[in-house]
């Protein structure tokens, strides 16, 4: 399966113009994505699996100004990086969609506390509310550009 979001102003381009569309080798399918499918695809699961990691590395730093600065400099770099892969590796050509990514590993890294954890505001229970709410809304996005 392709990454990048199929929708339908890209099915009816695509119609016009005769043409087949390629993302990373796949040729686009006659039907827009689905809700399951943009689900799938605005989900940086590799970026999100590297950071759970590097998140369990960081948390064994002993002194909490060191764990501090690392770990807002780790997630600012994975941020980088979820955009960067998502274009270079996987094609996503879409701003919208690189965006909704970058965002999505956002909500997944403070769901799972990181750096977010040396607020004094911050609770775990806003993780816990916010991801599955994320989640659920955001599909409902088609990203167009």
């Amino acid at each position: 399966m392709a990454r990048e979001i199929i929708s339908r102003k890209d099915i009816e381009t695509l119609k016009g113009t005769g043409t087949e569309k390629r993302n990373g080798g796949t040729v686009a399918r006659g039907t827009a994505d689905l809700y399951v499918d943009r689900l799938i695809k605005y989900i940086p699961a590799e970026a999100v699996a590297c950071y759970v990691f590097v998140s369990g590395v960081i948390a064994r730093l002993e002194r909490a100004g060191v764990r501090h600065v690392i770990g807002w400099s780790v997630l600012v770099l994975f941020c980088v990086l979820t955009g960067w892969y998502l274009w270079r590796v996987q094609k996503v050509r879409k701003v919208q969609q690189l965006a909704i990514s970058v965002l999505s590993f956002i909500v997944w890294a403070f769901a799972l506390g990181g750096p977010f954890t040396f607020f004094p505001w911050y609770d775990p229970l806003y993780g816990e509310i916010l991801l599955p709410l994320f989640t659920f809304t955001a599909a409902i996005w088609s990203a167009e550009k």
